[in-house]
């Protein structure tokens, strides 16, 4: 398994190398046609690299991760962790509490749930190595990443949440095809995709637990990151700049200001969250928590560290997501499966077409942009589901986090590992869970 930034160059060669095969003709300097159509394509795909939309979710990503473990690293949220972390006496107890925390979690939001999966994995990897109980710690990473196998058909995911929405980019296609919003009741709360999703809570843990290796590689406290120190009390005395750096009201009345407006949008959205109102909630809870501004502030310090990996990758998957819609290669992939397809067939070769896309496009948002409408038109002149199709490309791409490490990113920096240490337990987790949601979609 290569390193990810490896495996993302790697990935944007070749697309560009596809994209250039692909794409009709260009005039270009000189009346090259060849040296026209490398021209444009590296103009898209540098512009991909300053895409507002890529950058803006690029950010809250980052957010997620570092308020997450700033929450954390506060002494009510310490507590509870040390309780929580106590209960599992061995290492298979251990990888059930995790696999399971994380499976919930990541269905019920799929970015609170990577997070503190991985931060649960971390300390009950550092409590059972401290009681002397030996657990193989890459496999408790990969527990606590089926946190991404179910979140495209939980409550936070992308494309059914986002046809569901009044308007929308495919909602004008809709409406002329005799189409409109899609309720959830076709796509989430669709009976196929709650029991397919209960199938594989139930399925999943124990097939973690039966993956531990007759050798455990231990925690290695050099290799994972120390959570962030906690704060000490100190005298309220110095200058008046100094005992404002260290109260508590300011952090405790903004912090419940935000909390108020919580409360209030979920009275009056139900728990219709979304990135911006989850990096809110965790922004003013973390603040309510800790002790004082500095406090806060050191904790967010030092959860930047697990972050890197975003950082430097999302801006080259901007460019590739870029070449793939400027070029249509989604779309031509996308037909190569439509083409063999019937009105039975079609989500569940939507299903496949999503996975092979999944390799280039790793976002779920991303992907169903440039992969919803070919599929949606296909769905309208064969008659079938657009709730079905709809769910067929969103198990394609949750699903193929299991051989796509880009969203384990965060998780490997806050615990220490390496995209190897656990892909190789996840591409098991992948042909095992395969046929189950090809099953839901070809019976449901």
């Amino acid at each position: 398994m290569p390193d990810p930034f490896a495996l993302v160059l790697l990935l944007t060669v070749v697309s560009l190398a596809l994209g250039l095969v692909t794409m009709p003709d260009a005039p270009g300097p000189g009346g090259g046609a060849l040296l026209g159509k490398g021209s444009a394509l590296i103009d898209e795909w540098v512009r991909g690299f300053g895409d507002a939309e890529i950058l803006k979710f690029g950010l809250q990503i980052i957010l997620v991760v570092v308020t997450g473990e700033a929450i954390a690293a506060s002494p009510p949220a310490r507590r509870g962790l040390a309780w929580l972390t106590a209960l599992p006496k061995t290492a298979a107890q251990a990888l059930l509490l995790v696999t399971t925390y994380a499976i919930v979690t990541g269905w019920l939001h799929w970015g609170f749930g990577l997070v503190s999966s991985a931060l649960l994995a971390r300390e009950v990897g550092r409590s059972l190595a401290a009681r002397g109980v030996k657990v193989h710690y890459p496999l408790l990473g990969t527990g606590a990443y089926t946190s991404m196998l179910l979140w495209h058909a939980g409550l936070t995911a992308s494309a059914p949440l986002l046809m569901n929405t009044d308007v929308n980019f495919v909602s004008k296609m809709l409406e002329q095809n005799g189409g409109g919003r899609v309720p959830l009741t076709e796509t989430i709360f669709a009976p196929y995709n709650l029991i397919a999703c209960a199938v594989l809570a139930v399925l999943v843990p124990p097939l973690v637990v039966a993956m531990q290796p007759k050798v455990a590689v231990e925690l290695d406290p050099a290799q994972v990151p120390a959570p962030p120190a906690a704060d000490v009390a100190e005298a309220r005395t110095g200058t008046p700049a100094e005992r404002l750096d260290r109260t508590r009201v300011l952090t405790f009345v903004v912090g419940v200001l935000g909390l108020l407006f919580l409360r209030r949008y979920v009275r009056e959205h139900g728990f219709d969250l979304n990135h911006n109102v989850v990096n809110v909630t965790f922004l003013m809870l973390g603040m309510t928590l800790h002790p004082s501004p500095v406090s806060y502030g050191k904790a967010i310090a030092q959860a930047t560290r697990g972050v890197s990996g975003i950082v430097l990758q999302f801006p080259f998957y901007g460019g590739i997501l870029h070449v793939m819609a400027y070029t249509g290669l989604s779309v031509k992939i996308a037909h190569l499966f439509i083409e063999a397809s019937t009105a039975r067939t079609l989500p569940l070769f939507a299903f496949f077409a999503s996975i092979l896309t999944k390799s280039f496009v790793p976002s779920g948002a991303g992907e169903w942009a440039v992969e919803g409408p070919p599929m949606l038109k296909a769905a309208h002149a064969l008659g079938v589901s657009y709730g079905k199709v709809t769910m067929g490309v969103a198990y394609g791409n949750m699903l193929g986090n299991m051989y796509q490490p880009f969203w384990s990113l965060p998780l490997l920096g806050l615990m220490g590992l390496r995209a190897k240490d656990i892909m190789g337990y996840a591409l098991v987790l992948f042909c095992v869970c395969l046929p189950v949601l090809a099953l839901a979609l070809i019976l449901g």
